[in-house]
């Protein structure tokens, strides 16, 4: 009986490379995921008239909230406001190895936390209102961060492991923003200021 060696076996399977590659979409085809913005986004602050119902929900899964901290420079304290100030909420998480993406909303005169993405890149895509995107300064003498403004329809990529913080300083409009990340889910490390301790759950 003719036994192939190793080099014939690995000819073989190398040339069924490209029929498995066109039968597997066949056989497990692929789907689309979509999310609607209605899931997403917070419900409209107008009231509904007629027939139809006012959406009062403040809570929709799945969703993170995220602590608001004072942005630096700081800028002068709003009145004080019912809810979140700083909300991530899932768009598209577990559905690719290599990708995902939340949408980011940050309310009039807020800010996020000083935070990094770990080993993940992100790319940021402004969809409405205006923000500043701080960065970590470059220079251990820099005592102020970079600032990058952002309007709609602008982008941003920002590297792993770079510490970043999102700014709304805006007195009335929201900053909301799509955030695509390199993972399946997001990652992310809020810090006690540039270069700070991570900030732990469940502690102030």
């Amino acid at each position: 009986m003719y036994i192939p060696d190793a080099r014939e076996l690995f000819h073989t399977m190398a040339s069924l490379i490209p029929i498995v590659q066109e039968v597997l979409p066949m056989i497990m085809p692929a789907s689309i995921s979509v999310t609607r913005s209605a899931d997403i986004l917070p419900p409209s602050e107008h009231h509904t008239s007629g027939d139809q119902q006012a959406d009062d929900r403040t809570d929709v899964s799945p969703k993170t909230v995220i602590p608001a901290a004072a942005p630096t420079p700081a800028p002068t304290p709003a009145p004080a406001a019912e809810g979140p100030r700083v909300i991530s909420r899932d768009a598209i998480v577990g559905q690719a190895e290599s990708m995902c993406a939340t949408v980011l909303i940050v309310k009039p005169r807020s800010s996020s936390l000083i935070h990094h993405n770990g080993e993940q890149e992100t790319i940021i895509y402004v969809t409405s209102g205006t923000g500043v995107l701080l960065a970590q300064p470059k220079d251990e003498d820099e005592q102020h961060p970079e600032r990058h403004v952002l309007g709609k329809g602008d982008l941003a990529y920002i590297p792993a492991w770079l510490e970043h913080q999102a700014v709304n300083e805006s007195e009335v409009e929201d900053l909301v923003m799509v955030v695509v990340r390199s993972g399946s889910a997001p990652v992310e490390v809020n810090l006690r200021g540039w270069g700070g301790a991570e900030v732990k759950e469940g502690r102030s």
